[in-house]
């Protein structure tokens, strides 16, 4: 009886310190990430918690152990999120109510353009 006493009052504990180190997780991060970067956190850690919990992990890292003190951004968010998936960078460009991929939309460009060399 005596170790089921000591063994809930060691949960109880535990809970207690996780509890703690979330809020203090959760108030450097609101200290060093600005609000659009902070909501695009919190919704990356409810569609993909695996992602989003590594990019919390890697953001603390800078600011605990490297010392960053700006404030970090979406975009810096962002860039983390694709590192981590391992996607490179995209440059969209929007023409005639389309939106394509600007690899593929300069490959496009240069087939026309061989074609219309071609025909003349």
């Amino acid at each position: 009886m005596a170790q089921l006493v000591a063994r809930e009052k060691q949960l109880q504990e535990t809970r207690e310190h996780q509890d703690k180190v979330s809020v203090e997780r959760e108030k450097l991060l609101k200290r060093f990430l600005d609000n659009e970067a902070l909501t695009y956190l919190d919704a990356l850690k409810k569609n993909e918690p695996a992602i989003g919990n590594r990019i919390q992990e890697i953001l603390l890292y800078l600011i605990v152990y490297r010392g960053i003190r700006q404030t970090i951004t979406q975009i810096d968010v962002r860039y983390i999120e694709r590192q981590i998936k391992g996607e490179g960078p995209k440059i969209r460009v929007q023409r005639d109510g389309e939106t394509s991929d600007f690899g593929s939309y300069v490959r496009d460009a240069i087939k026309d353009s061989s074609d219309k060399n071609n025909a003349d």
